[in-house]
């Protein structure tokens, strides 16, 4: 029970360590309209699509574990 809740919450934190680059961009690109969205799109295109498919796949178990784990623990 508490090795998938565990790596439930493991993926989830990798999940959002990864887009927290995003997020900011994101923050930065509203709060300076000198940047060039251009800046922006290319940051996008720099990441390949598999990572993305392996960002996509570890949220997905960790909120799959995540939901395992807590299922586990009210049964118990």
């Amino acid at each position: 029970m508490k090795k998938l809740y565990v790596s439930g919450i493991c993926f989830l934190v990798f999940a959002i360590v990864f887009s927290a680059k995003y997020i900011t961009a994101s923050i930065l690109l509203v709060r300076n309209e000198s940047l060039s969205i251009d800046i922006f799109r290319g940051m996008f295109d720099m990441i390949p699509l598999e990572v993305t498919v392996v960002y996509f796949i570890f949220l997905i178990m960790g909120i799959l574990f995540l939901i395992l784990g807590l299922k586990e623990k009210n049964e118990q």
